[in-house]
């Protein structure tokens, strides 16, 4: 079992007509970028820049929060503008609001008080991407960080704890030190087929 401080990461969970997706795969928006330091099917090691997140508190359940942070980016915040993205683009729908695009994947950050976690698109700061109109929704960063990955198939929590054993024997493997807790990622909507759903573990690591 993952510990209480392990940090998880959400399935994608129709983000949501905003990118067409089949039942047998594709991730329902753009990923974060990243650079892969060391690649070994099905790990990797991977350099993530500072990710720019919206985040809630989980205390009256996921589908709630999610719900807020999928009100945030559909807009209600206060922008106003238009935020391009390369794909999908989406425009400003009325004066009390900006829509923006989102990448992939949703995180459910459950280190001391629990917190679901959107990264927004690339361009955006805490400073410049549009105010929540919710006071719960809030806008912070996450610093620039190497994580090990494993990548699976299946539905997203069920192999979660042997996954985790295997990514914690390869870093010993590959002599790599743990900084953080683990995470877990869904990148693909619900109704994709659990073979053809990517979902991984994350675990932050030191860098050389």
């Amino acid at each position: 079992m993952l510990s209480h401080a392990t940090r998880t990461i959400g399935a994608i969970a129709g983000l949501l007509g905003i990118a067409a997706c089949s039942v047998f795969g594709g991730a329902a928006a753009p990923e974060s970028e990243y650079d892969v330091v060391l690649s070994e099917p099905p790990f990797e090691l991977r350099d993530y820049g500072e990710l720019v997140v919206a985040k809630t508190p989980m205390t009256d359940g996921s589908s709630t929060a999610f719900g807020r942070l999928f009100d945030y980016i559909s807009g209600a915040n206060g922008g106003a503008r238009d935020i391009a993205m390369t794909a999908p683009v989406l425009n400003t729908e009325s004066a009390d609001g900006a829509k923006i695009a989102m990448t992939a994947p949703v995180l459910q950050d459950r280190e001391g008080a629990r917190n679901m976690i959107f990264v927004l698109p690339e361009g955006l700061t805490p400073q410049t991407a549009p105010v929540p109109t919710d006071a719960r929704v809030s806008l912070t960063t996450i610093p620039p960080r190497r994580v090990a990955v494993v990548r699976y198939s299946g539905f997203l929590t069920r192999r979660v704890s042997i996954e985790e054993a295997r990514l914690h024997d390869w870093l010993a493997r590959k002599g790599l030190r743990a900084t953080g807790p683990a995470e877990i990622a869904g990148y693909n909507p619900p109704w994709t087929l659990p073979p053809y759903r990517r979902n991984e573990v994350l675990i932050p690591v030191e860098r050389d």
